[in-house]
């Protein structure tokens, strides 16, 4: 008879931290959609942690869903740029003024996703400070 298998522990993805991005910041995605050579959009950046992102849901994305990816995704904040991919985790009603759009993301490169660890401990930093 085989050992029973014991599932292996995981990170919750919801226990990274996320950072707000102020309105006023400037911070912005870039890309388009629904692919190449699709419509360039850019939306603003809501909040950030080490594992997603989102998004203020621009008008050309009111048909995203859950399980959608959106692809190359060119991010720009705390005067960083980072690429990649998001996983569509979460979209709330579209027909909402100010209407969210979050997910995984997942870095280009290796450069990327350090720079998103430096923009999120810049942020982290810059949280301590203020409280």
């Amino acid at each position: 008879m085989a050992e029973p298998r014991i599932a292996a522990p995981y990170s919750n993805r919801r226990l990274q931290q996320r950072f707000t991005i102020p309105c006023d910041s400037g911070a912005v995605l870039h890309f388009r959609y629904p692919t190449q050579p699709g419509t360039r959009i850019e939306a603003r950046l809501r909040d950030i942690s080490l594992s997603g992102l989102s998004m203020t849901l621009p008008e050309e994305l009111a048909g995203v869903q859950a399980g959608d990816i959106v692809k190359a995704i060119e991010a720009r904040v705390a005067g960083k740029t980072f690429r990649g991919d998001l996983l569509v985790m979460h979209v709330s009603t579209a027909n909402e003024t100010g209407a969210v759009c979050g997910g995984l993301f997942y870095p280009e490169s290796d450069e990327d996703l350090i720079t998103i660890r430096l923009v999120v401990r810049a942020l982290e930093a810059a949280s301590k400070t203020i409280s």
